[in-house]
């Protein structure tokens, strides 16, 4: 009897128990969801909370990495080439390194990785300048980058190696750094135009011409050399009257050792003036310039002057007054007087205006009347000038000016020298318009 009784509390006991069972686990599940989330926001909370601990310091963006990297030297920019660490937009502080050595230190990024990049991204930094980007390279690239910085003593590009040629006294520069610009193909092109000459020139005395340049002068003659190989008198005599009117001495002897006969005879004589004023050395050339220049009917400047470099040559005082005509008794017997040029084979001789502010134009003088064609005139740009002012003084079209030239943009820059067409309102023979 007393077993039936406690029959249905034994079972109502056993399910009560499974429910406080079953709710004492269910609530151990809470709490221990409960502690893990807040855990787990307090871990995110200090995350983010760490720039104030760091007393308000934030995280460097692209372009501020890039302006405080364009004051790092070059081995200090290589020594970023391991640094993964991310900066924003997807790109780590190594990605930054390589634009960097590139952009601002002319590192040869195509030579180091044996081809081109095959990304390229362009970014915007202060002043309105741009720098290129090179995303996804890979770690075998990375190592070839740096491998190839610290292996190779003059990892630069063309311009590069010039840009520290220029800075370097011409005496001092080191022998591989020569070397290694020699090389190049923008210097090639200019060996190769010169040993087609009569007397081809050595390699220093090229790399001292075109160091006393710019750059922009050089890329641009090795540029019309790719797409057009021109290795007439024409282009050396234009391409020396470039680099006179960027004052360059080694030009001034490379045309009178080239070209004798038309500095001689068809530099007006401000052109004369500002060569002789180039002549700092004395050559053999240099010295019977100035006996020819004594010899000729030029004006009286042009003979005080040609005495003064003459008596300075030789380390003598001048006397008071300078006589034109006792400098040629003194000097004529000293110059060697050269060869006469027969007049069926003589070429041609442009007359040059070498000046300055005016500008620098050439006239081809006809042979005679009978053969005569337009007059060829050059011009060598100066500061300022555009294609439309000269082709307004010139009184020509703009697009014949640009495709005369073979000009890709309207891209100037002071010593590029332009063929000037000629239309039938300019004459034959006649004088450039001033």
């Amino acid at each position: 009897m007393e077993t039936n009784l406690s029959s249905p509390w034994v079972k109502k006991f056993r399910i009560l128990t499974l429910c406080l069972i079953f709710s004492g686990a269910l609530n151990i599940g809470l709490l221990a969801a409960f502690i893990f989330f807040m855990l787990k926001e307090k871990q995110v909370s200090f995350s983010i909370s760490r720039p104030a601990i760091s007393k308000g310091k934030q995280e460097p963006t692209n372009t501020q990495l890039f302006a405080s990297m364009e004051k790092l030297t070059f081995r200090e920019l290589v020594s970023f080439l391991t640094n993964k660490e991310m900066v924003e937009e997807g790109f780590s502080k190594r990605d930054l390194a390589v634009a960097a050595l590139v952009g601002f230190h002319n590192f040869n990024i195509e030579k180091a990785l044996t081809a081109a990049p095959l990304q390229k991204r362009v970014f915007e930094i202060s002043d309105h300048r741009k720098i290129e980007v090179f995303p996804g390279l890979s770690e075998d690239q990375f190592e070839a980058i740096i491998r190839y910085a610290y292996q190779e003593k003059w990892p630069l590009t063309s311009k590069g190696l010039f840009a520290l040629l220029q800075k370097w006294d011409p005496a001092a520069r080191d022998e591989s750094l020569e070397q290694a610009f020699w090389v190049t193909p923008e210097f090639y092109s200019l060996q190769v135009l010169f040993q087609k000459t009569e007397a081809p020139q050595s390699p220093t005395t090229l790399l001292d011409l075109s160091c006393e340049g710019n750059w922009d002068l050089l890329e641009r003659f090795h540029r019309e050399q790719s797409q057009m190989l021109d290795l007439s008198v024409d282009k050396r005599r234009r391409l020396l009257l470039s680099y006179l009117a960027l004052q360059s001495p080694t030009a001034a002897h490379l045309l009178l050792k080239t070209d004798f006969v038309f500095a001689l005879k068809k530099l007006e004589d401000k052109g004369i003036l500002d060569l002789i004023a180039l002549l700092k050395n004395k050559t053999e050339e240099s010295e019977r310039f100035c006996v020819e220049l004594l010899r000729s009917p030029r004006s009286d400047a042009i003979w005080q002057a040609a005495a003064i470099r003459l008596y300075g040559f030789v380390g003598e005082s001048l006397s008071t007054p300078l006589d034109p005509k006792e400098a040629l008794i003194r000097f004529a017997s000293n110059a060697i007087t050269p060869a006469p040029v027969q007049a069926s084979t003589q070429a041609p001789v442009q007359e040059l205006t070498v000046a300055s502010p005016k500008p620098i134009a050439a006239v081809v003088k006809p042979p005679s009347k009978e053969t005569s064609n337009p007059a060829t005139l050059f011009h060598i740009v100066k500061e300022g000038e555009s294609l439309w002012k000269i082709a307004r003084q010139y009184k020509v079209k703009l697009e014949e000016l640009v495709s005369s030239n073979e000009l890709e943009k309207d891209r100037l820059f002071p010593g590029m020298t332009l063929r000037i067409p000629q239309t039938t309102t300019q004459g034959t023979g006649s004088e450039p318009p001033r």
